[in-house]
């Protein structure tokens, strides 16, 4: 069975197989994406592959695949200075994930996706793993597509921008948005914009690292964009969401193997 959770009745989950099953839960962000993107970028393409995958996935496995209700505002306050932008300071953050954990593991669930959409969220999910780990004693994984390779083999099929033409509001997003919901994409307001010149080039302190600044967003773009949106469309949108969605079952079927 894949399904989400807010969808199933208490004696559906009830029913569920609970040292097969594996829990995901979706964090996202509600936060500036530039000129042409609307604020709930970010949850609203988590949104739209967790639909894909639950209504087109075909998973191999024997572990039923439950998508927990996602969190729609995260961590953002380096995006403050955009209007638009909604947050949770890092301690009220911490204790909303850790209550939603405490209560999927009272149900007894035993292993624990944090499937995450937005960058500004990536510290958190990666510290609060290991304290769920110790606390509630659950098989515990961060799957995280912004610093981590997720996306990469895709886009060496389809980016079209440089070395910075993906980063926030950019090729990617505006793609998957295209896609996903195209009638919310201003893209005659689209522009494309590199990160400050202190933090490009072959440097140290960068925004790929490895030295990372403590920066806000408007440290980095005047406009809210770091990437090229000019070179983002639709097809590449469906592209990527299709391949993500095949690549979220093999994750999965990797995880389900894995006990510890």
């Amino acid at each position: 069975m894949i399904a989400k959770w807010e969808e199933l009745s208490r004696d559906q989950i009830a029913a569920i197989n609970k040292d097969k099953a594996i829990v995901l839960f979706p964090t996202a962000a509600t936060e500036q994406h530039g000129p042409h993107l609307p604020v709930g970028t970010d949850h609203l393409i988590l949104k739209e592959l967790t639909d894909r995958f639950v209504a087109q996935a075909e998973y191999p496995g024997e572990a039923d695949i439950i998508f927990a209700p996602q969190m729609p505002i995260g961590k953002s306050n380096e995006h403050m200075d955009f209007a638009g932008t909604l947050t949770f300071k890092a301690q009220t953050y911490y204790a909303l994930i850790y209550d939603v954990v405490a209560s999927i593991c009272h149900h007894g669930f035993k292993k624990l996706i944090l499937f995450n959409s937005h960058g500004g969220n990536t510290d958190m999910m990666n510290l609060i793993s290991r304290d769920i780990r110790i606390d509630f004693g659950i098989d515990v994984f961060v799957f995280d597509w912004w610093f981590t390779p997720f996306w990469r083999k895709c886009l060496d099929k389809v980016q079209e921008s440089g070395m910075y033409g993906v980063f926030h509001a950019c090729e990617l997003e505006t793609s998957l948005m295209l896609a996903a919901r195209p009638e919310l994409v201003k893209m005659e307001l689209a522009v494309d914009e590199d990160p400050a010149e202190c933090f490009m080039g072959d440097k140290y302190v960068t925004v790929f690292g490895p030295i990372n600044a403590g920066w806000r967003t408007k440290d980095v773009t005047k406009s809210g964009v770091i990437g090229a949106p000019t070179f983002a469309t639709a097809e590449k949108g469906e592209v990527l969401f299709d391949y993500a969605v095949k690549e979220l079952v093999n994750i999965i079927s990797e995880i389900e193997k894995i006990n510890y």
